[in-house]
């Protein structure tokens, strides 16, 4: 169980890292980009393609790094009005549906990736490179899924067997 806390902290580490390292070449890149265009300095013909795959690499770590902490933005009015065991089974509900659409673009986004053969016009990055995000991203967030799946069904019986009237 302690190994497991300690993987799941560390790949947290690396997803709020990686999104942020992302964020931050960005925000110099393209800080970088309308300073010299404004001074008509120079211009970067390469910087479209890494500004595209720096964003996808975001927002797919960022995604899955906000998953992992369940602080995506949701509407939880229904959530809690809810009370007991029908809470509990909303829970579920939610996470078994999030599963099914996490499978739908995994599997679609790691085949985009096997299929990409494309190279970036001047810096000839292979695009997979960049939908690569989609697919680990997805791996990682059904993880996630079904970590909290678990602890929903756990909590999900505990409350059932409470309300039970014991013999």
């Amino acid at each position: 169980m302690r190994a497991g806390r300690k993987l799941d902290t560390c790949t947290g580490a690396a997803l709020e890292f990686a999104s942020m390292a992302c964020l931050v070449a960005l925000f110099a890149l393209l800080l970088l980009n309308v300073f010299s265009r404004s001074m008509q300095l120079w211009s970067f013909a390469w910087l479209d393609e890494v500004v595209q795959g720096l964003f996808a690499w975001m927002v797919f770590t960022g995604a899955a790094a906000l998953w992992r902490r369940n602080d995506h933005f949701r509407v939880d009015w229904l959530e809690v009005a809810l009370a007991g065991r029908w809470r509990h089974g909303l829970r579920v509900l939610t996470i078994v549906l999030s599963l099914v659409f996490l499978f739908f673009m995994t599997w679609k986004g790691w085949d985009l990736t096997q299929r990409s053969r494309a190279l970036t016009p001047i810096l000839d990055l292979p695009t997979a490179w960049f939908y690569a995000a989609i697919p680990l991203a997805g791996a990682l967030m059904i993880a996630y899924s079904l970590r909290d799946l678990l602890r929903e069904w756990q909590s999900l019986h505990l409350t059932s067997t409470k309300d039970e009237p014991s013999p």
